[in-house]
C-alpha cells in the first residue's frame, strides 16, 4: 500500500527519515522480550496510523488478513513455546506491520523512488545504474498490492465457476494477467522515454 495523496503531518516528513525510524523501530522491537512494553508499542503504532488520515476501508482487508496471520502465529507458538512467548512474537509482528503500513501510506511513489535512487547511488561506482535499480525496487513495492488484487479477482471468478479447488484454474489466469500488467508498464515506460541503459 502506497499513498497516492496524503495531507497528514506524516506526509510532510521526508521519506528517508521515516524509513530510518522504521528500521530503528524494527530493531528495537526485537530487543524487547516482554509483552507489556510491546503492547504499549502496539497502541502507539495504532495511534500513529490513525494520525495518518487513512480511510479505514483502505485498511480493512489488509488489517483483517494481518490479524488472521498473527493469530495463527500466536496459537502455533503458544502451543510450542508457551503463550507468553507466543504473545511477544505476535505483538512484535503486528506492531511492526502497522508501523510499516503507516510509513507506506504516508509516502508517495515518487518519494520512494527518489529515496531508493539515493540509497543505490553508491552502486554507480561499480557500474550499476541507480535509477534502474530504484525503479525496479519501487515497482516491486508498488505491484505487491496490485497482484494481490488480481489474485482475489481471479479466485472469486473461479469460485463462481466452481473451480476454486483447482490450483491451475487460479494460477494460469493470474500469471497471464500479471504478464499483461508487466507489458503495459513496460509500454508506459517506453512512451515516457525511459532508457534503462542510461547511467546518470
Amino acid at each position: 500500500m502506497i499513498a497516492a495523496k496524503n495531507d497528514s503531518w506524516l506526509a510532510l516528513v521526508p521519506a528517508g527519515a521515516k524509513f530510518a525510524v522504521l528500521l530503528l523501530v524494527s530493531i528495537g522491537l526485537y530487543l524487547v522480550g516482554h509483552w507489556q512494553p510491546l503492547a504499549v508499542a502496539l497502541l502507539v503504532s495504532i495511534a500513529l496510523l490513525l494520525s495518518a488520515k487513512v480511510a479505514l476501508r483502505q485498511l480493512l482487508w489488509p488489517l483483517v488478513s494481518l490479524l488472521v496471520i498473527v493469530g495463527i502465529i500466536w496459537v502455533l507458538l503458544g502451543i510450542q513455546t508457551g503463550w507468553e512467548q507466543g504473545a511477544v512474537a505476535a505483538l512484535r509482528l503486528l506492531t511492526l506491520c502497522i508501523f510499516a503500513y503507516t510509513v507506506s501510506l504516508s509516502t508517495t511513489f515518487d518519494q520512494m523512488l527518489e529515496l531508493f535512487q539515493k540509497v543505490a547511488s553508491p552502486l554507480k561506482y561499480l557500474g550499476a545504474n541507480p535509477a534502474q535499480i530504484s525503479l525496479g525496487l519501487a515497482l516491486a513495492v508498488r505491484f505487491i498490492p496490485e497482484l494481490k488484487r488480481v489474485y482475489l479477482e481471479v479466485r472469486e471468478a473461479q469460485f463462481a465457476r466452481g473451480l476454486h479447488n483447482n490450483p491451475l484454474a487460479v494460477a494460469v489466469p493470474l500469471v497471464i494477467r500479471s504478464l499483461r500488467i508487466a507489458e503495459e508498464t513496460a509500454e508506459a515506460l517506453d512512451a515516457r522515454g525511459y532508457d534503462s541503459t542510461t547511467t546518470p
